[in-house]
Order: structure tokens, then C-alpha cells, then sequence
């Protein structure tokens, strides 16, 4: 399923090896035994470490892999260095929005910030009302 829209979806990302994997399988599908025989004599984890190398993070992006495999030559598999200028060229990978998460207070949270308060009026009760006498017994000299 493609992402026209260029929105971010989490089912359009996979791991960059998932990518890989589902890239040479559609290739080896389209293209069969000619796929293989590109790497006759390779070490295949050579291959898959190269195409990981050359297409990178491009390959996480579903609807960017799709593109690139709608437009490869008809008749012959793409190198690495080709498949990256078809990812290159298929739409841009949507960045994940972020999300901000406040921590809602607890009851017991809620009740000592209240408590706190009413402590801290207090306490300015208590400093207004000795200034107040400080201030009275002075001007009463």
C-alpha cells in the first residue's frame, strides 16, 4: 500500500534489512534466475552489506521502495548504484511527528502542592502580622 500523501504512517517504515529483503525479492520474482546470476561467484553477505551501504536509510520507507521497483529497466535488474538513484528519486520520508507529554499530577501530588500553598499563606500571614506589630510599637516611640 502506498503513501501518496507524504503523511506520516508507521506501517510504511521497516528496518533497512526488512527493506533489502522485500527489494530482492520482488527483483527475484520480476526479474528470476537473471537476478541471481548477477552475483554468481559473490559472497551474498558481501551483496546485502553493499546494497545496505548504497541505499541506506532510503531502504526503511516502504513507498519509496515501491517507487523505485515501478520504475526499474524492464528488462535487466538494477545495480545498487542504480536502485539508490530510484529510491533517490521516489518521494520523501516523512518525519515522525513528536509528540509532548505533560505528566498529569497524582491526587496525593495535587493535595501536598495544595497543602504547600496554604502552608506558604500562612507563613506570609504570620510575617505580615509580626511586621505589622514591629511597625506599630515603632512609630508608637
Amino acid at each position: 500500500m502506498q503513501n501518496s500523501s507524504n503523511e506520516y504512517r508507521e506501517q510504511d517504515f521497516c528496518t533497512a534489512e526488512q527493506g533489502l529483503d522485500y527489494s530482492f525479492a520482488k527483483m527475484g520474482a520480476i526479474y528470476g534466475a537473471t537476478f541471481l546470476r548477477n552475483w554468481q561467484g559473490v559472497d551474498p553477505n558481501l551483496v546485502r552489506q553493499v546494497w545496505l551501504q548504497e541505499c541506506g536509510r532510503m531502504l526503511i520507507y516502504r513507498p519509496k521502495i515501491d517507487h523505485a521497483l515501478r520504475f526499474m529497466h524492464p528488462e535487466r535488474p538494477p545495480s545498487a548504484l542504480s536502485f539508490k538513484n530510484l529510491l533517490v528519486a521516489g518521494p520523501v520520508i516523512p518525519d515522525k511527528p513528536n509528540f509532548h507529554v505533560e505528566k498529569q499530577k497524582t491526587r496525593e501530588e495535587l493535595e501536598a502542592q495544595k497543602r504547600r500553598g496554604e502552608e506558604a499563606r500562612e507563613q506570609l500571614r504570620q510575617l505580615t502580622k509580626k511586621l505589622g506589630t514591629k511597625n506599630a510599637s515603632s512609630q508608637s516611640r
